[in-house]
């Protein structure tokens, strides 16, 4: 069973990234939880991503999962939630990621948190 919560929780994390490295900021927006989707809209997922990236030169080219953990100190860890999730976005000159906190919703595993950026 725990393994189906990882796959789970990890390939949200991907899908996440890789629908932001290819534009589609509308699909982003439908990974997030509710009430992370209402303050990152498409618009601000865009935005944010774009200023990410901005020092590169081009589009992003590669979208790899690095690390998950189940269990992690800060942010705060919910009963909610399924996993964390560390995934590398790199292009011609830049690589940077996301890492994100995923939650089990009434409508499935959905992204609860997001930093941005490596570390």
């Amino acid at each position: 069973m725990e393994c189906n919560h990882e796959a789970s929780y990890a390939q949200l994390a991907v899908e996440f990234a890789r629908a932001l490295a290819r534009g589609d900021f509308t699909l982003a927006n439908t990974l997030l939880s509710p009430e992370l989707g209402a303050d990152l809209t498409p618009d601000r997922l865009r935005e944010t991503y774009e200023a990410m990236i901005e020092y590169g030169d081009g589009p992003s080219t590669d979208v790899e999962l690095i690390v998950t953990m189940e269990q992690w100190q800060l942010p705060e860890q919910r009963s909610t939630d399924l996993g964390w999730a560390y995934v590398a976005i790199a292009g011609e000159g830049y690589s940077e990621a996301v890492t994100v906190i995923v939650e089990s919703t009434q409508d499935g595993p959905r992204i609860r948190d997001i930093e941005w950026g490596r570390p």
